[in-house]
């Protein structure tokens, strides 16, 4: 069973110190964007005149656009050299990143905040493809999925802490200074941690660096299209990014119009939502066996069609919530029976979400050559980044075409009803081609 090789890895220096660093660096970056997001929109913090509904986006857009620019060209080194070595050197750099970081908190500098948010997303660019191909390098293959799960599950709860202490802390009278010392040390912990790791050997060192970075993410993308096997795990993890990204996106507007719950309501929504994924993903390690895991991908897609027609369904003939009405608490609307089916509803859709993507990650990581796993998952970000970006535009389509914000639970049915087709499809394939005991 995956839960005793889950356990047995937690122990040992080949994971373990990967684990920690890259928890740590989830809580981080978080941490910084969202105390930052804070006191823009809290706090009357501005750059250049800019108010807080420009400024906001602006600082998503810093932290997104390198990674998208850089992750191509960060696989091709993930390949030339050793993969710990790389990782070690970005976490030491983010040491460096937070230290300007909480200059710009207690200068309450915000050109200088945004600045640090992309070279922030610099090095979370090259630290990913590192990670994800040294995975298949430094743990054995039947071990990813349970390696993933366990990744994937805290770095959603390192996500959440991140946000609600960045909210939180920013506000406190000596804010600033508690931020900025609280990123100095998180990062120079992720350091240590990640100096235990062994070496993690290059795949294709002779291989010769191009730095015209923005013709490699042709050539990345080419390259993923000419390995369908790995190709179509890439893009069935983007959906879930993409799933992400909408959920994030809707839950304020469906919260305040739809339910006609406060503020306090989408943080509870937003904290359902992250531990119902880290939920499903250790879930996932601790039942999946040693093959690739797909049938929790096939369920976790059911699970995603089967909950979000219900949520659309229960609220479908909500009245539009007046915008002077008077707003529901959060914890009031938890409390209320009548709402008991809709919550259970955006745990399960949860929970199924963080079922259907690890096993994809480790199909992803399994099937790539070992002599260009580093550019083939460095593809994988950038078709997350970019399908991460479409979500972000849910409310928007939603909105130009005078739909109602229900709708939106509909449209992740109907394209996680077409992902859990092809990938029964394609399992029923695998197994027809699985050779039989007797020969």
């Amino acid at each position: 069973m995956s839960a005793k090789i889950a356990v047995s890895l937690i122990g040992q220096r080949r994971y373990w110190p990967m684990l920690v660093a890259q928890s740590l660096g989830a809580f981080n970056d978080n941490f910084f964007r969202y105390a930052l997001v804070t006191i823009v929109a809290f706090q009357g913090v501005t750059l250049f005149g800019l108010n807080s509904e420009m400024l906001v986006p602006i600082a998503a857009s810093a932290f997104t656009l390198p990674i998208f620019l850089f992750s191509a060209f960060a696989g091709r080194i993930a390949d030339k050299f050793d993969r710990t070595r790389i990782m070690r050197f970005a976490k030491f750099a983010e040491i460096w990143l937070m230290l300007i970081a909480a200059s710009g908190f207690i200068l309450r500098e915000p050109l200088l905040l945004i600045i640090t948010l992309f070279f922030m997303g610099v090095q979370s660019a090259f630290f990913a493809p590192a990670k994800n191909s040294a995975l298949p390098t430094l743990l054995q293959p039947h071990e990813l999925v349970a390696g993933n799960a366990m990744i994937s599950g805290l770095l959603n709860i390192s996500v959440l802490v991140g946000i609600g202490f960045g909210t939180v802390l920013i506000t406190r009278e000596s804010g600033p200074l508690i931020v900025g010392s609280v990123l100095v040390l998180i990062a120079v912990t992720g350091w240590i941690s990640m100096r235990q790791l062994p070496p993690a050997p290059a795949s294709n060192p002779d291989m010769k660096i191009s730095f015209n970075f923005l013709w490699e993410i042709v050539r990345v993308l080419r390259s993923a299209f000419k390995h369908p096997q790995v190709l179509r795990p890439l893009l069935g993890t983007a959906w879930f990014w993409m799933l992400a990204a909408s959920i994030v996106t809707l839950i304020p507007n469906f919260a305040r119009g739809v339910l006609g719950t406060d503020e306090t309501a989408v943080l509870l929504f937003s904290a359902l939502f992250t531990i119902g994924a880290a939920a499903g993903a250790i879930l996932c390690g601790a039942l999946s066996g040693k093959g690739d895991a797909l049938p929790f991908s096939v369920v976790g897609a059911i699970g995603l069609v089967v909950f979000n027609v219900d949520v659309a369904l229960i609220t479908w003939n909500n009245p539009p919530v007046p915008a002077d009405a008077e707003l529901i608490p959060g914890l009031d609307f938890v409390r209320d029976p009548a709402n008991r089916r809709l919550l259970i509803d955006l745990v399960l859709a949860a929970v199924s979400a963080g079922l259907f993507v690890v096993p994809l990650q480790a199909m992803a990581q399994r099937r790539s050559p070992a002599n260009m796993r580093g550019r083939l998952l460095a593809a994988g970000g950038l078709l997350n980044a970019f399908t991460a970006t479409l979500g972000q535009f849910t409310l928007a389509a939603i909105a130009f075409l005078a739909l109602p914000l229900q709708s939106a639970f509909l449209y992740i049915a109907g394209v996680s009803l077409v992902v859990a087709i092809v990938a029964f499809v394609r399992m029923l394939k695998l197994r027809s081609q699985t050779p039989s005991p007797s020969g």
